[in-house]
This record gives C-alpha cells, sequence and structure tokens, in this order.
C-alpha cells in the first residue's frame, strides 16, 4: 500500500469514526475557547464557520461500516481502539496484546488492519 493510499483509508476511517461517534462528543473544543470564539464571532459579525475538515460523508461511512463486517474480529478491534476510542498506540497494544517495542510492531499491525478494510472495499467495488 503507497502512503497516498495509506492516507485514503486514513481519512475514510477517520470519516468513519466521526459518523460512528456523533452527538457522542465534542473532540478539541473547551466550553472556554468555544465562548470566545462566540465572542469574537459577534464583535465581528461574522457567521459561525462550518469546518470541511468535520463534515461526515454518511455514504462512505456506511461502505467503511459494511466493510467492518466482514473483516476478522483483532482487525476490527484493532480500528475501534485507534479510531473510535482514539487510545494512545501504548494503550492500544495493552489492550490488543500487542508488544509494544519495538513500535514498528504497532506499526506493522496498524497498516495491515487498514489494508484489508481497502481490500475488502476495493473488492466490493469492482462487483458492483
Amino acid at each position: 500500500m503507497t502512503d497516498h493510499e495509506r492516507r485514503d483509508i486514513g481519512l475514510r476511517l477517520e470519516n468513519w469514526s466521526r459518523w460512528a461517534t456523533a452527538g457522542t462528543r465534542t473532540i478539541g473544543v473547551s466550553p472556554t475557547g468555544a465562548y470566545c470564539d462566540r465572542l469574537r464571532r459577534e464583535a465581528l459579525g461574522d457567521e459561525p464557520k462550518q469546518g470541511d475538515r468535520r463534515q461526515v460523508d454518511e455514504a462512505d461511512a456506511l461502505l467503511i461500516e459494511r466493510a467492518m463486517r466482514h473483516v476478522d474480529n483483532r482487525t476490527r478491534m484493532l480500528l475501534y481502539w485507534c479510531y473510535i476510542k482514539q487510545a494512545q498506540p501504548e494503550v492500544v497494544c495493552r489492550k490488543m496484546s500487542i508488544a509494544h517495542r519495538p513500535a514498528t510492531v504497532f506499526v506493522e499491525q496498524f497498516r495491515q488492519a487498514q489494508a484489508a478494510v481497502q481490500n475488502l472495499l476495493d473488492s466490493r467495488q469492482t462487483q458492483q
């Protein structure tokens, strides 16, 4: 898998994570920061901006969700801990019984999990 393909499936899995966790948490916005942002917008007369980064592509998220049903449980759990729970690698290693040293062990398993989902998506696309 090339770097571009890995980045693409990573973005698609992040989208899936936002779709799966929609409404359950707010990411990266402290109450103080939200209040200051609101005051700034009121003072400048700006409209609230909707960040493209936070937009959810529901159709693609559903494709990922369907593909997740067909990957093995270990792959699904690894991606769950990384994308849904957004756990640190050392936590994922502990929960999944993955050697945390050298770090390449975790990275390789993470990339294999991403590739497994990408392969399922590619095979389903060619079947249509």
